[in-house]
């Protein structure tokens, strides 16, 4: 289960209004506990995907700045936990694409929907173990 509280998934919601029409995207910062990825902090993060057409439907983040978050984060005794993305005017469903660039069994895979502009719900989605596909995992909004 993915656990955030409202202010924090309005900011994700928002960057992807922000970011639109391209995909938005971040990091999920917080901790893992009995199993549940427990969201305390994010980072927004510039798509760098190098294709600008492409950008509404691919997204990439900078290595050397996802590096810095990781080493901001074990500083403030936290873990990288997920990735959060938009969908501009599509389903919050993992694609494909998705899938192919998923790395990491474990993390949450948030996934918040874009219509014309405005965010309108977020899915989210853990890697299987097998890297063959998605599962959903249940969000609570605290």
């Amino acid at each position: 289960m993915l656990q955030l509280n409202e202010t924090i998934h309005q900011k994700i919601k928002l960057h992807g209004a922000d970011s639109y029409p391209f995909e938005g995207c971040g990091l999920l910062l917080g901790r893992v506990e009995n199993g549940n990825n427990i969201v305390t902090d994010i980072r927004p993060m510039e798509n760098t995907w190098p294709v600008e057409e492409e950008k509404p439907i691919r997204f990439r983040i900078d290595e050397k700045a996802w590096q810095q978050v990781e080493i901001e984060a074990m500083m403030n005794d936290l873990d990288v936990i997920g990735i959060f993305h938009s969908h501009p005017d599509d389903k919050p469903i993992a694609s494909p694409r998705d899938l192919a660039w998923a790395s990491w069994p474990g993390y949450s895979y948030l996934i918040t929907q874009v219509l014309k502009g405005n965010p309108t719900h977020s899915r989210s989605w853990q890697l299987k173990g097998d890297r063959s596909g998605f599962d959903e995992e249940k969000i609570e909004i605290l």
